[in-house]
């Protein structure tokens, strides 16, 4: 059975939302998510999944506090291989850097060799009924990327 990590922080819950609809969409495939808190995951510990997926909101134009240490020591690990995707949540009110943590992470997983195989999953605010629809089909395009 493949097994997935999904990691990701919600300041307001929407992020949160959206994390719950993906692993709702695990749910229709023989995949194995483990979701984890940025605060409690080494970055050591992707080596042992198939696929990375990381959700986040921007704060301020860049990466939130609670991914800071993790996006940081991600430099010191080799990803070749890893297959990662990256979902969150935005606010376009910000037109400058709408969606930027998103991009930084792609841009990090790339440096140290993973594989963005999908594109950003960013939702506007908090995601509708029918964007929990996407992020649920996100999940099952993501498996059979794996």
């Amino acid at each position: 059975m493949k097994k997935v990590i999904l990691i990701y922080a919600s300041a307001t819950g929407k992020t949160g939302a959206i994390a719950d609809a993906i692993i709702s969409g695990f749910e229709q495939t023989n995949v194995e998510v483990i979701t984890k808190d940025p605060f409690n995951t080494d970055p050591a510990e992707l080596l042992n999944y198939d696929g990375i997926l990381i959700g986040t909101y921007t704060w301020e134009g860049v990466i939130p506090d609670e991914f800071m240490d993790f996006y940081e020591e991600l430099d010191y690990h080799d990803l070749t291989g890893k297959k990662a995707a990256i979902f969150g949540s935005g606010d376009s009110y910000y037109t400058d850097t709408y969606g930027a943590a998103l991009e930084l992470f792609e841009d990090k997983f790339m440096e140290v060799g993973a594989k963005i195989v999908l594109p950003k999953f960013l939702i506007e605010l908090y995601p509708d009924l029918s964007e929990i629809e996407e992020a649920k089909k996100f999940a099952v395009q993501f498996t059979t990327l794996l």
